[in-house]
């Protein structure tokens, strides 16, 4: 930071006793001066509006600053003068974006903007002022209003990527968030109703449905995770200090996959504001916030502590998710991973991927110890170290904690090195068995399940194939039967599944000329990744985490069924009086042990054998 530390403390402290006008503007001043390098020739005071009518108290750039004795009794006259002057530093920077209001009596700054569209100002629907963000100063940590200032007022680069101040930089009290839930507001009037975005908040609404029971799915909290996608995806971005220029390129994983990474960032639910020029220009705005930060010495999961400055309380345990701390995760993992270049670990729930980050980190030092290269110790944890969940935000913020963990290696990578975290159901509720196989059903709102034929969900050679001609297929118009004659000739395909996928295709067709398109080569790609991680070859040594923790008594009647069922397979079932207050961990872990760990010799396949299994404990990373 550029501020002299020895006088921050005293500028913070004096201004959080709400001094009186002039001394608060000369505190202000100094605050721009020594916090943010603004020269005081570029600091404004009283500066006369453009028609003569009113003066700005101060005036940095395109930065309004209104200044206050007491917030508590003046709000509505900043509310009555405020507009104005915003207007009017405006009309002095024409083409300037980012035009802000900050009015303060130093112990409280409110952020405002001049927003439109529904919900903006008191205008309904005209421009009006709105607030951002606030901030309540705390004299005992001057760096807290400091960095709350950073996105509004400074250019820094490279700040510390700790955990804090990420979240200070993009939580729920950032400008940064604030700024981003006004445009997407005013981005969800404009398209909540259009097909292909509607397909993807209801698709996203279904996968949380799925793993948590009931709809915990709303317009707010897709919102919210929109946005989280968003910085998270700009953070992947910066790790491999990749042009943020493009948003659709940013969203799509196009960038990335130039650079060489596959699996980190694909087009998913999430890149619906690119359909308006506004929600590219909200990508850049939060794209440059992202770029401020040093992200190649991470040592922890800051994205966990992000995720859980966003989602409230109440939200976080409506969908079964506790928090690992970072020093809980570092011992279990060294307690289970005893052999971390030989042992393959899968977190079958794995959240923002905090267990993922302990797991890699101590094959990485596993690895330099014996000498490997980097580019061998990559390879490794391309092999050994997956994660897998069905909460898409979820499942975006471990891939891009995975690369966090490996940053420091990514130059030594190999060509199409991939990522190995992935959106699925490790449950596998979306199965229907025939016999030893089981084709995987992928939900479609308010239609029939789109079949997804066993032979092509075990065989990822043969499914990438029939995705590749599905895909060619929709893009071209092609006839189903002429999709089918393709299909056949995929090595490794038998003409009954061949058959099975052609019929999706037909099914595919039907949507995408409805409009409902544009998302279902990634939800298939994924949701078959569950089965595929069951083969006997793909099975895991080590299986760690911590799973979804939901009561019986939450659950929805469908689910409790379920749960009652699968408990009862495994003898786990206690009933009576006690069955309200069974939870899923039991079945998950029992589950997963089954289908995912590899079996120790001599005994039947059908017997769960965990060789590493311990016991969660939470609270947990995002499951």
């Amino acid at each position: 930071m550029t501020w002299r530390t020895e006088s921050l403390p005293d500028i913070v402290r004096a201004m959080a006793s709400r001094p009186r006008h002039e001394a608060l503007r000369g505190y202000m001043t100094a605050l721009l001066h020594h916090g943010f390098g603004a020269s005081y020739s570029e600091i404004a005071h009283e500066a006369y509006l453009l028609d003569g009518t009113g003066r700005i108290d101060t005036l940095w750039g395109v930065t309004v600053i209104e200044l206050k004795s007491d917030l508590r009794r003046e709000l509505d006259d900043v509310r009555a003068r405020l507009p104005d002057y915003l207007r009017d530093a405006a009309s002095r920077s024409p083409g300037a974006r980012g035009v802000t209001g900050l009015a303060t009596d130093g112990a409280t700054f409110i952020a405002y903007t001049i927003a439109s569209g529904p919900g903006a100002g008191d205008g309904g629907g005209e421009p009006g002022l709105t607030e951002i963000a606030r901030h309540q100063t705390d004299p005992d940590h001057p760096e807290r209003l400091m960095a709350w200032l950073e996105p509004l007022l400074s250019v820094t680069p490279d700040l510390a990527p700790d955990a804090r101040a990420v979240a200070q930089a993009f939580g729920r009290a950032s400008l940064t968030f604030g700024r981003a839930r006004i445009a997407l507001d005013v981005l969800w009037a404009d398209l909540r109703d259009d097909p292909e975005v509607r397909l993807k908040r209801d698709l996203w609404d279904g996968l949380l449905r799925e793993a948590y029971g009931e709809s915990v799915g709303e317009d707010g909290l897709f919102l919210q995770h929109t946005y989280l996608t968003l910085v998270v995806k700009a953070i992947a971005a910066r790790v491999l200090g990749l042009s943020v220029d493009d948003p659709a390129a940013l969203l799509s994983g196009a960038a990335l996959a130039e650079a060489g990474i596959a699996g980190a960032v694909e087009a998913d639910f999430f890149d619906w504001p690119l359909r308006r020029p506004a929600g590219g220009a909200l990508i850049r705005l939060i794209a440059r916030q992202v770029a401020r930060f040093s992200l190649r010495d991470v040592q922890t999961d800051v994205l966990k502590v992000l995720y859980e400055s966003l989602v409230d309380p109440d939200q976080r345990h409506d969908l079964g998710e506790y928090y690992t701390p970072d020093w809980l995760a570092g011992r279990v993992v060294a307690a289970a991973v005893t052999e971390p270049l030989r042992q393959r670990v899968l977190d079958p729930a794995c959240g923002s991927g905090t267990f993922l980050f302990h797991a890699l980190r101590r094959l990485i030092a596993a690895g330099r110890a014996e000498g490997l290269t980097s580019r061998s110790i990559l390879a490794l944890a391309e092999d050994k170290v997956r994660g897998l969940d069905v909460h898409p935000v979820a499942v975006t913020l471990a891939r891009v904690t995975w690369l966090l963990a490996v940053s420091d290696l990514l130059e030594d990578r190999r060509a199409g090195f991939t990522v190995p975290v992935f959106l699925g159901d490790a449950m596998q509720w979306n199965l229907r068995r025939y016999l030893n196989d089981a084709d995987v059903l992928v939900d479609v709102p308010n239609e029939e399940p789109l079949h997804v034929p066993a032979g092509f969900a075990e065989n990822q050679a043969a499914f990438e194939s029939g995705l590749d001609t599905l895909k060619h297929g929709l893009e071209t118009g092609a006839t189903q039967q002429a999709v089918l004659r393709t299909l056949r000739r995929i090595e490794g395909a038998s003409d009954s599944d061949a058959a099975r996928l052609a019929e999706t295709y037909g099914r595919l067709q039907a949507l995408y000329l409805a409009g409902r398109d544009g998302i279902w080569t990634f939800v298939l790609r994924n949701l078959v990744r569950p089965v595929w991680l069951s083969r006997d070859e793909q099975r895991a040594d080590v299986l760690i985490g911590n799973p979804p923790w939901i009561v019986y008594r939450h659950l929805s009647p469908g689910m409790k069924e379920r749960l009652r069922e699968g408990l009862g397979a495994y003898d786990l079932w206690v009933g009576g009086s006690l069955a309200t207050q069974q939870d899923m961990w039991a079945l998950f872990w029992a589950r997963g042990a089954e289908r995912y760990l590899t079996l120790r010799a001599g005994w039947p396949s059908s017997s769960p054998t965990p060789r590493s299994t311990p016991r969660p404990s939470p609270p947990s990373a995002p499951a």
